[in-house]
């Protein structure tokens, strides 16, 4: 091997060698970022989600009462947040992977007027729900999905709510897997072999 080639391989492999534990490296940073989002308790009750509108922001909607005949089941905007671990299995998938966890923000309808003219606009924040996929947590849950509310941002848990109270209408009218995809356009326009 001539001398050329010593001092060229010399100083690739150490770049290679740098590459590889650069990309173990990234996968267990991926493990551990993968982690934080989902934590449960010992008795499998959700710990509030933290830093979620850090997340993917898939859809935000209203259903103000005066468009209800005045008692709208949820009068209130819903921001809601999917996981980012989730939304990258989506991207590739076009399925909720096994651990998706998606949070629903809940805002009130504040002002009807703004410089920009009349509309809803977001008043306060309420609290927050969540829902998780977890096959291993809730194997007799519907298509294992969990739902949980909370009464505020301080608890340190969410309940769990019954069956009839969320899953329910998710099963009936959901477009996909108990997710109303249907109202979250970011989703179905980062599902493989949309257009």
């Amino acid at each position: 091997m001539t001398t050329f080639k010593k001092a060229l391989l010399a100083s690739i492999v150490p770049l290679l060698l740098s590459g590889m534990l650069v990309a173990q490296t990234t996968a267990v940073a991926s493990d551990n970022t993968e982690r934080k989002y989902g934590r449960f308790t010992k008795d499998n009750d959700l710990l509030t989600p933290r830093n979620y509108r850090e997340w993917v922001l898939i859809g935000a909607s209203v259903t103000p009462n005066d468009m209800n005949d005045g008692s709208a089941a949820f009068p209130e905007f819903h921001n809601v947040y999917i996981d980012p671990n989730s939304y990258g299995e989506w991207k590739i998938t076009g399925k909720f992977r096994d651990g998706t966890l998606i949070v629903k923000e809940l805002v009130s309808v504040g002002t009807k007027a703004a410089p920009s003219g009349n509309g809803y606009f977001p008043g306060e924040f309420n609290g927050i729900a969540a829902m998780v996929k977890d096959e291993g947590r809730f194997p007799d849950r519907p298509g294992n999905w969990a739902y949980f509310g909370f009464e505020s941002y301080d608890v340190r848990t969410g309940a769990i709510q019954a069956d009839e109270a969320c899953s329910a209408c998710h099963q009936a009218n959901a477009d996909q897997d108990q997710v109303f995809t249907q109202f979250y356009p970011v989703l179905r326009a980062a599902k493989p072999g949309s257009k």
